[in-house]
């Protein structure tokens, strides 16, 4: 963990709105030849606009980006997410301070503001004129560096601009040009914007193309997930660049609207972004004196942050928290519900320690205290699961081991199975799991033997393909397998070996979709949730054919719903529903599948509601449910 630094609200505004990576990148100008330069400039739809030198043009605008970002730090049964809002308007100008055949460099300032919100977490980042000069100052600028066809390459800061100009500044500019530009009537290309790498078509359009459109149909990567997790989107973009009868620009319309989820249906990232620059005025106006050269280059996709943007986003999370606090109220109630809020309390706990992770094992003593509630215990246990650096899981490791931890049962199998969901397990709590395991099942601990287990199978998820010491902790898990004497055991087995999500599954949980058991069918489909080939998805959908179970039936629909399906499963799917093969019971997990696959279904949805729709004796629920996403599906096509 590095030395925390100065908290700037700025830089935990601009890891809201725009979430992404930074990146080290020196500007150097391209070196066409003058064959392509003069080719360039000389086409008919470009440059985009046309600058003359010394040239000042100001436009009026307004800015509305609202947001919402899941939080990398994960809470225990609901998705923790920040809210920010921007609303910005006013005057902007920009200056042409060169013009090349191979480019030009374009002084962007921000004359005069008429409104400043901006919002945090309910947080007021811009509450008066004050902070709106000292943030927003109109004596900032950007150079905006454009290549021979208009395209955005660049934009470059000095170090005295503040932090939130800097971001705000570099994301008008990439709205303001596209970093994409073709001399054809229609191409497409995938842009690397700071939300993420999105494909786009363009198109001039108009008299005198006098206009070009933008539209983005697809995100391929978004970088608020850096661990490019499989994600669902829907996306609708539409961008208009619009020039004046001289070539310059006259204004630009830009909406967008997305919403990201992962495969599971969880939350990742939802934004509604409408900007609005309209032409006001222009003058030529004598160049401003030479200035400091603005070192502080990057490109249309970095991302501008002040200070160690991982200290501010969790100083942010803890919203005041300390861990002094967190001890303080943990050592005031018995129950877990009497803290409040938990999702809450739980993100600003796990910063807390985050932030100040020598103390993490003060958190033993309210862990220890007499009379705690089981429920309380496994509260801790939770945010040191989250919390999850090496204090952390040291910590953890020590209390499972105490006396306290067995007081209750089942609640000691359920805190067991927390550090399977550590997502950078320690060897130390790998090894101290697979002790617990083995001694638990010398003892016919059945309770701790299975959790035990469980939460091996998660410690393999997170652990390279070729890791040594896979194999030592896969074996118990394959042996129980292997050895098991009933069903019950047999199914268990299964869970725990899909945890892995290791390519090992394919064959040990394939027999086991034709077992006599529901239960260790069921096992099997829940195990090839995590399987990472695409083999994995046929076999479930195999399954499918000739299941007749409701029990099997929901748990290969759950997995289904958990793996990316491509327009062949999807079609595949359809034919199952229409032929009546989904068993009465199963609906909603089947309607779980359509809904967070709206944008890919197409007439394959419509058919599969429109045969739930006409089911007799579909509870009222299901049926507004089929009804609700018919509409939207309609509503889809018609747009």
């Amino acid at each position: 963990m590095r030395h925390p630094r100065p908290f700037v609200r700025t830089a935990v505004l601009s890891s809201l709105l725009l979430a992404g990576g930074v990146s080290t990148w020196f500007f150097t100008r391209s070196a066409s030849s003058r064959d392509d330069v003069e080719t360039v400039a000389s086409a008919s739809r470009l440059p985009l606009f046309r600058w003359t030198r010394g040239e000042e043009r100001t436009y009026q605008f307004v800015w509305d980006d609202l947001q919402r970002v899941t939080l990398p730090t994960p809470v225990q049964g609901e998705a923790s997410t920040l809210d920010g809002t921007l609303h910005l308007g006013g005057t902007l100008s920009l200056q042409a301070l060169d013009v090349r055949p191979d480019g030009a460099r374009l002084r962007l300032a921000l004359e005069s503001l008429t409104r400043h919100e901006a919002t945090l977490a309910g947080q007021t980042v811009l509450p008066d004129a004050n902070a709106v000069a000292q943030h927003l100052p109109p004596s900032a600028s950007a150079w905006v560096e454009l290549d021979a066809r208009g395209a955005l390459m660049a934009i470059r800061f000095s170090p005295s601009e503040p932090a939130l100009f800097q971001q705000l500044a570099q994301t008008l500019a990439a709205e303001l040009f596209p970093t994409e530009l073709r001399d054809a009537a229609e191409w497409s290309a995938v842009e690397s914007t700071q939300t993420g790498d999105v494909e786009a078509t363009f198109r001039f359009e108009g008299p005198a193309d006098a206009q070009l459109t933008r539209r983005r149909s697809r995100y391929q990567r978004l970088r608020a997930s850096a661990d490019e997790t499989p994600f669902q989107q829907s996306l609708r973009s539409l961008t208009r660049f619009e020039r004046a009868p001289d070539g310059g620009m006259a204004g630009v319309l830009h909406d967008e609207s997305l919403d990201a989820t992962r495969t599971d249906g969880s939350p990742l990232l939802s934004r509604r972004m409408r900007l609005r620059v309209e032409f006001a005025s222009r003058q030529v106006k004598p160049l401003p004196p030479p200035e400091v050269e603005k070192g502080i280059v990057r490109r249309p996709s970095e991302i501008a942050f002040d200070g160690d943007p991982e200290m501010a986003l969790l100083r942010s999370q803890a919203e005041g928290m300390t861990v002094d606090e967190v001890l303080r109220q943990l050592a005031s109630v018995n129950e877990p519900e009497a803290l409040g809020d938990l999702p809450r309390f739980m993100r600003r706990a796990v910063a807390a320690f985050k932030l100040e992770p020598g103390r993490t094992r003060e958190l033993a003593v309210a862990f220890q205290r007499q009379g705690a509630a089981p429920g309380l215990r496994e509260l801790m246990m939770d945010v040191l699961t989250w919390t999850g650096h090496a204090q952390a899981q040291a910590t953890m490791r020590e209390l499972l081991q105490t006396p306290r931890a067995r007081e209750h049962m089942p609640s000691f199998g359920l805190m067991v199975q927390r550090a399977g969901l550590l997502q950078e397990p320690e060897p130390e709590t790998a090894r101290m799991l697979l002790e617990m395991n083995a001694q638990a099942r010398a003892a016919s601990d059945v309770g701790s033997e299975r959790a035990s287990a469980y939460a091996l199978g998660g410690i393999v998820s997170h652990l390279p393909p070729n890791a040594p010491e896979v194999a030592t902790y896969m074996r118990p898990l394959e042996t129980a397998l292997r050895d098991a004497a009933s069903d019950e055991v047999r199914a268990h087995a299964l869970v725990a070996l899909g945890n892995t999500g290791r390519e090992e599954m394919l064959d040990q949980a394939a027999p086991h979709l034709r077992s006599e058991s529901t239960e260790v069918r069921a096992a099997a489909a829940e195990a090839l949730r995590r399987a990472p080939q695409e083999v994995a998805t046929r076999m479930l959908l195999d399954a499918l054919d000739f299941e007749r179970s409701r029990e099997v039936q929901n748990a290969l629909l759950d997995a289904l719903d958990a793996r990316v399906l491509d327009a062949a499963d999807l079609e595949r799917l359809r034919g199952w529903v229409v032929s009546g093969r989904l068993v009465a019971g199963a609906e909603s997990n089947l309607l779980n599948v359509i809904s967070r696959r709206l944008e890919s279904g197409g007439a394959s949805f419509v058919q599969m509601l429109q045969v739930l729709a006409l089911r007799p004796g579909q509870q009222p629920a299901t049926r507004a449910r089929v009804m609700s996403l018919m509409a939207q599906v309609s509503a889809m096509s018609e747009g």
